[in-house]
């Protein structure tokens, strides 16, 4: 049982999320072209800026052996070679899409199957790549009448298209267990950041445009 002793398959460290709005300062009753009116202040006035940033640190996962030494229904995890464990910092590799964890060559120097009746190491003992992500919008509004009101929007979600790689065990190329060819892979976050869930519902992480025009009244 000490083996199964780990922090939980969903556990990160630390989260970070902040969110801001800030109106910039031009137009009618601002600090700059206060008095601005007609046509100047409908272009150079209302406009607005608004981001989101999210920082994760990275999620553990576990290295399977892709047999079953412990028992006929259970793949048990890979066994350590040596007393030292390897470094899980992004490399390139071959024939690889994307980054990887481990190379082929760490693969061999450092795992193997456990022996007959064993499990290997305890579980969630390496951490993943971490994860961020930056939105940004523009907006502006026009007061048409006293009544009506329209606002334009420009957001980017991802917009620095920036990407995030995901565990083996959980990448779309990818996989946590030592006898699989794309074993060590992390590419690529399979599913969309919670911010373009409802604009991409393929789950494609890689940066999206859009515009919108909202009329209040």
């Amino acid at each position: 049982w000490r083996n199964e002793r780990a922090v939980s398959d969903f556990d990160r460290r630390h989260v970070f999320n902040s969110a801001w709005l800030y109106e910039l300062p031009f137009g009618k009753n601002k600090p700059f072209l206060g008095s601005a009116g007609g046509a100047m202040n409908h272009i150079v006035g209302g406009w607005s800026l608004n981001g989101i940033f999210s920082a994760y640190t990275s999620e553990p996962w576990t290295v399977t052996s892709g047999s079953r030494t412990n028992n006929a229904s259970h793949v048990s995890r890979a066994a350590l070679v040596g007393n030292t464990l390897p470094s899980t910092e992004l490399k390139e590799q071959a024939g690889s899409v994307g980054p990887v964890l481990f190379t082929r060559e760490q693969r061999l120097q450092y795992f193997a199957a456990p022996g007959p009746g064993e499990n290997g190491m305890g579980r969630n003992m390496f951490r993943g790549p971490g994860y961020w992500n930056f939105d940004l919008a523009a907006q502006k509004n026009f007061q048409l009448t006293e009544r009506f009101r329209l606002q334009f929007r420009a957001e980017t979600f991802n917009t620095f298209n920036h990407p995030s790689f995901q565990n083996p065990s959980s990448a779309s190329s990818g996989s946590n267990q030592i006898t699989n060819a794309r074993f060590g892979e992390t590419c690529c976050e399979a599913v969309a950041p919670n911010t373009t869930s409802n604009i991409i519902q393929t789950g494609e992480s890689g940066r999206v445009v859009q515009f919108g025009l909202k009329l209040s009244f």
